[in-house]
């Protein structure tokens, strides 16, 4: 399933309609300030990468991008908070691992890139607890988004719908590959099962 709307939000955005000159204040918009949520989040891959990498550089470790205690810690708030805006639990986990995955993706991409270019690697990084704040902070207003844009994203034009939004951030420029790999990853965990 995740497979079919990754290749669907992949599709959308090479026919997309923006880029046929759809009509920005559209409602197909509507979804725009989820995927920048979603973009927030994906964006503290890149502290958490240099946190990791960091640390493993000064115990002489390889760098561990895994932490399933920490991400059944966001499975099960997020599926709590979801709960109370009376979202199914499947679909918020379903959302979530995109969003962890994604982010994944984004510190996978950059350790290696610093592996194989060590003139890039970071020397000093953020402490890991001040960046979970920003993670929680963005978690939280995922999940109100989610019961916000339920009717959106249950819809069965949802991965056409994001994918504007994601085309949207692509054209704005302001993100490379590697992250735009990882936004439609993220993306792709959005639309609800049916």
């Amino acid at each position: 399933m995740r497979f079919i709307a990754l290749m669907i939000i992949s599709a959308a955005l090479i026919v997309s309609p923006v880029s046929a000159g759809a009509d920005p204040g559209s409602d197909q918009g509507s979804l725009d300030r989820l995927v920048a949520l979603v973009l927030e989040r994906l964006d503290t891959g890149d502290a958490v990468a240099a946190a990791k990498w960091v640390s493993a550089a000064q115990t002489g470790t390889e760098p561990t991008i895994d932490d399933p205690g920490r991400e059944a810690v966001v499975y099960d708030a997020m599926a709590r908070l979801g709960a109370g805006l009376d979202l199914p639990e499947g679909w918020v986990r379903q959302v979530f691992a995109g969003q962890i995955e994604s982010n994944k993706v984004v510190q996978r991409g950059l350790i290696t890139r610093w592996r194989f270019d060590p003139a890039a690697a970071p020397g000093s990084a953020p402490d890991l607890a001040s960046v979970r704040p920003v993670i929680d902070r963005v978690n939280i207003d995922i999940v109100d988004q989610l019961a916000a844009r339920r009717a959106e994203l249950s819809a069965p034009d949802c991965a056409e719908r994001l994918a504007v939004s994601v085309f949207g951030v692509f054209t704005a420029g302001n993100t490379d590959a590697l992250h735009q790999a990882a936004l439609v990853r993220a993306a792709a965990a959005l639309c609800a099962p049916r």
